[in-house]
């Protein structure tokens, strides 16, 4: 059986069942990992994108075996943008996160401030960011000259460079070929840096985060062999 997880009460009863009738179970990445990512279930496999976001996720647990299948979504933006062309934006997009469990609203927003500021980057709204404070903060920013865009506008049909305080989109844009950078004011936690050198994301103002390895052969099509039984 396979699942995301068994943060949600439905993965929980799932791999309850599975440790009962003695059936294979394994987790599937399907994000960037930070210290906030729900432990994994007893006795599983982890199908991680890469060697290192094994060794972290699984951190020296012994009932977790780890396979490395890669990315589906990395995978799928490196074939989806073969032949394309280079980036014809120049103003870059900031990913917001003011919903980021992971990280202060302080943090976030004094990031999408300086961010936006010293490129004129566009303030994309993160996903969540419908409340009253996530409101303040948007009017906040649209008083300090920063332009905000609509969060419908798919952010992988525009050729542009993205910056954010981390998140996998900006590992897609890389794979993609599109300028990407990292940026987070002073006072962040000791654990973002850990995190953007796992990743190889690069600081604003250096050069951009290299396009990470993908491998040749399709996350989906390994762990579907691994779920079979095969190697």
């Amino acid at each position: 059986m396979l699942t995301l997880g068994w943060e949600h009460e439905v993965g929980r009863s799932l791999h309850a069942w599975v440790r009962e009738a003695e059936v294979p179970g394994a987790v599937v990445q399907h994000d960037v990992l930070t210290p906030f990512a729900p432990p994994l279930p007893p006795e599983t496999t982890l199908l991680a994108w890469s060697t290192q976001d094994g060794r972290y996720h699984r951190a020296g647990r012994e009932d977790v075996e780890v396979r490395v299948v890669g990315s589906q979504r990395l995978w799928q933006a490196r074939h989806d943008a073969a032949g394309s062309k280079e980036p014809t934006e120049e103003r870059p997009v900031f990913l917001g996160q003011l919903d980021e469990v992971a990280l202060p609203r302080r943090l976030t927003l004094g990031a999408a401030d300086s961010a936006c500021r010293s490129t004129t980057a566009l303030y994309r709204p993160g996903p969540g960011e419908t409340g009253r404070l996530a409101r303040a903060a948007h009017s906040f920013l649209r008083r300090r000259g920063i332009e905000l865009q609509d969060p419908a506008l798919p952010l992988a049909e525009q050729a542009r460079p993205v910056i954010a305080v981390f998140s996998a989109d900006l590992l897609e844009a890389a794979v993609r070929g599109m300028p990407a950078w990292v940026h987070a004011p002073r006072g962040a936690p000791g654990w973002l840096a850990e995190h953007w050198e796992r990743y190889d994301l690069r600081p604003l103002g250096g050069e951009p985060t290299p396009a990470p390895a993908v491998g040749a052969d399709e996350p989906a099509r390994l762990i579907a062999q691994i779920l079979e039984g095969g190697s």
